[in-house]
């Protein structure tokens, strides 16, 4: 339509242009509502690790990449750079090295000419290089004889295995393998193969699912004395991920203190599971995400977690629905950047408790400022997310005033991350011995990783004791 064609109309025919502009502007809100929905949709699609809760290895070839420090000078080059201190390897005693080979020079460096050593006349000086290697492995094969003796009434009795040897494959192996699964997620299969291939043991994928099922049975006594702990833990990280028995969904639980990681495996991602591992309550400080169970669980005191919290209002910004989304999101993010920048402060030392929270509070008082002002937008994301933080505000910020209250919950998100990966190559397990094998194997290596122990000894001393029927070592 033409303007002279519009004015015509106008003028000429007035009810038919209202009518006109009245379908005009029908369709232009339909239009705009579409173009929110497919703008929304399309951020969805596009979201990554940075600015949503989902986990880094869901990041296709096309996420954005993570933002780097910038190169302060082009003449930089990769590496170390001078001046450098560098990490070095000790070297071993000399008491401890099994062979020691003195290397003359041939000529002299600066005449060229030719030297011949003299051990009488040695300068003293010489240079330590050491080299490291693995010696030739060749399994150690033990073979019991069972002796018959025959008895002064006839009877002929058979001598008796040990308990320890009853196995076909010795403690070591057993729990070496234990090992390969529960903390570098190598396949029954990989374990039979190295078994082979490095050790020279014949062993079949059945016999390191037993083996494996030995190991399991033997952590279940520090398995259920680290669960008995849990409940009077003064701080408690969770978090849960998801998990599969024969294809079925379950969930795989953590629960992590300074020096306990516990896992769970549990058919329900509700309450239940958490009233099952710490009793009916729980009165230290919960620390998780703002799941919907943990609120049905626990009324106490809570701290919610903020690298959550961030990536939802990196979401917000990256989705760029409106003006106010923009705004919101940069002004909370500006503020908990303050807020970071403090908590950094006080664990380098350079604050203290009480510094921080009275340097916290005009920080607070902004972000109060923000959610209330946001709570009535326009925008569904963003007044979603202010009157959320608004209802939780009571567990943003307990990591304050409590004594070893981290902001984040990284640390569970940290237990579970190598079971994660454990489950993108095994698909869950077979059974229910297979989800105790999995809980008890995590359990006792990451406890071990946070006590500075090492967790292949744990397994084997867990090993022997069990085949043994003794007492086994404990985590706790």
């Amino acid at each position: 339509m033409t303007r002279e064609e519009a004015a015509a109309l106008v003028y000429g025919n007035p009810e038919a242009a209202i009518e006109l502009i009245l379908q005009l502007v029908a369709t232009l809100e339909r239009l705009t509502a579409r173009i929110e929905e497919l703008e929304r949709k399309i951020a969805l699609l596009t979201r990554d690790s940075s600015n949503s809760s989902k986990p880094p290895s869901s990041d296709g070839p096309g996420a954005k990449p993570r933002a780097r420090p910038p190169i302060k000078s082009k003449k930089r080059t990769p590496g170390g750079q001078p001046g450098h201190k560098g990490a070095n390897r000790d070297l071993t005693p000399i008491e401890e090295v099994d062979e020691v080979i003195p290397v003359f020079p041939e000529k002299c460096d600066l005449c060229g000419t030719v030297l011949t050593p003299d051990p009488e006349q040695p300068t003293g000086k010489y240079w330590r290089h050491q080299v490291f290697d693995i010696p030739q492995l060749k399994p150690e094969v033990v073979e019991y004889h069972r002796l018959c003796i025959r008895c002064s009434c006839g009877a002929e009795t058979w001598g008796k295995i040990p308990p320890t040897a009853r196995s076909g494959f010795g403690p070591r192996l057993t729990a070496f393998l234990a090992h390969l699964t529960g903390r570098h997620r190598v396949t029954r299969r990989g374990c039979q193969e190295i078994a082979k291939t490095i050790f020279g043991i014949d062993i079949c994928q059945g016999s390191v699912c037993k083996l494996h099922q030995e190991v399991s049975e033997s952590l279940a006594p520090a398995h259920e004395k680290a669960r008995q702990t849990l409940p009077k833990q003064p701080v408690l990280n969770i978090d849960e991920t998801g998990w599969k028995t024969q294809g079925k969904g379950r969930w795989l639980w953590v629960f992590v203190t300074p020096l306990v990681a516990f896992f769970h495996v549990a058919a329900s991602r509700g309450a239940k599971v958490l009233k099952e591992i710490l009793g009916d309550e729980y009165k230290g400080v919960l620390c998780s995400d703002m799941y919907s169970a943990y609120k049905a669980f626990h009324n106490g005191v809570r701290q919610f977690c903020w690298a959550h919290i961030i990536r939802g209002i990196k979401g917000i910004k990256h989705a760029c629905r409106s003006p106010d989304a923009v705004k919101f999101s940069k002004w909370m993010l500006s503020e908990t950047g303050r807020m970071f920048a403090l908590w950094h402060a006080f664990k380098d030392g350079h604050l203290d408790r009480d510094t921080l929270v009275r340097k916290s509070v005009p920080i607070r008082s902004r972000m109060s400022k923000c959610l209330q002002q946001y709570c009535a937008c326009s925008d569904y994301e963003v007044r979603k997310a202010a009157k959320s933080l608004l209802k939780h505000w009571n567990g943003l910020f307990t990591f304050l005033d409590h004594e070893g209250v981290e902001p984040t919950n990284n640390s569970a998100e940290r237990g579970e991350r190598p079971a994660v990966q454990w489950r993108k190559i095994c698909f869950g397990n077979q059974s229910e011995d297979g989800e105790l094998l999995t809980a008890r194997l995590l359990t006792a290596e990451r406890s071990c990783i946070l006590q500075g122990k090492n967790p292949f000894q744990f397994l084997l001393d867990s090993v022997i004791a069990y085949r043994s029927g003794l007492p086994g070592p404990a985590l706790v």
